[in-house]
């Protein structure tokens, strides 16, 4: 025999999660850091397929996080990060690679090619550190490989 039975709603607020929604300028500086972002991506992108790299693949998530940008460049297989900013005030592009940083990427490499049939080449990692000037009409971009 099978019961079913209903839960009595608790009422008391101090028990409650509220879960409250970012307010529209909030919205607006997450949005525009995003945009500032995936532009930045793209660029770095673009250089990239200029210095001879083939991507493969961009944004691809796992467990451990996500690498920006997988590509090929020859037969080694180059994961890069990129950091796009707008201000120093929470440091450069390139202070955001701590080894912490480093090491997920490590990890995050190795499920990459456990999921695909890349498995015998050389991997690098790289990094692409792009810092917009506040009237965003100019961009410096900085490529560490092997960072």
């Amino acid at each position: 025999m099978t019961m079913t039975v209903k839960a009595k709603k608790q009422t008391d607020s101090s028990t409650q999660a509220v879960k409250s929604k970012p307010t529209q300028p909030a919205r607006d500086k997450q949005n525009k850091r995003k945009r500032m972002g995936r532009r930045g991506e793209t660029a770095a992108c673009e250089f990239l397929v200029r210095q001879g790299l083939k991507i493969i693949d961009r944004n691809w998530r796992c467990g451990y996080g996500e690498a920006d940008i997988i590509a090929l460049d020859g037969h080694t297989l180059v994961f890069c990060e990129v950091r796009t900013k707008g201000s120093t005030k929470q440091g450069s592009p390139a202070e955001s690679i701590t080894d912490k940083k480093r090491e997920r990427y490590d990890k995050l490499i190795q499920v990459y090619r456990s999921r695909t049939a890349i498995r015998h080449t050389a991997v690098r990692f790289d990094f692409i550190g792009i810092f917009v000037d506040e009237d965003k009409k100019a961009a410096r971009l900085h490529y560490l490989r092997n960072a």
